[in-house]
């Protein structure tokens, strides 16, 4: 079978769509964490102004990363790519602040599927 150029479009934007969605998961996990960091008195960061932020920020790259899965290829998909990659390692250096290694993690799962989404618009 031969495969036509808008066959092969289709299978890398449906392959880009699909990482930018798994890099929007630990986005959410690490969401989730700073919420309950946020709310939890336990934590020690419970109310405080750098949890907010690092809520803010989880939510932020949630919204990017979906976002970069439905954008053609071009200067505003490139624009979130970057902004994707700033807000990933500014919400860890946070979490590594306010000492919330969930959150870190998450946010470095999300710059290895940042990673992988680089590569996988490359090819």
């Amino acid at each position: 079978m031969v495969e036509t150029t808008a066959y092969r479009g289709r299978i890398e934007r449906a392959r880009e769509e699909l990482i930018a969605n798994i890099m929007a998961v630990p986005a959410v996990l690490g969401l989730g964490i700073a919420i309950a960091d946020f709310f939890r008195r336990d934590s020690g960061i419970a109310g405080t102004a750098g949890a907010g932020l690092a809520i803010f920020g989880c939510g932020a790259l949630v919204l990017a990363a979906i976002l970069i899965g439905r954008l053609r290829p071009g200067a505003l998909r490139t624009t979130f790519v970057v902004l994707v990659l700033i807000g990933a390692l500014l919400t860890a250096l946070a979490a590594w602040f306010l000492e919330s290694g969930w959150v870190m993690g998450a946010m470095f799962a999300v710059l290895i599927c940042w990673a992988a989404f680089v590569m996988a618009a490359r090819s």
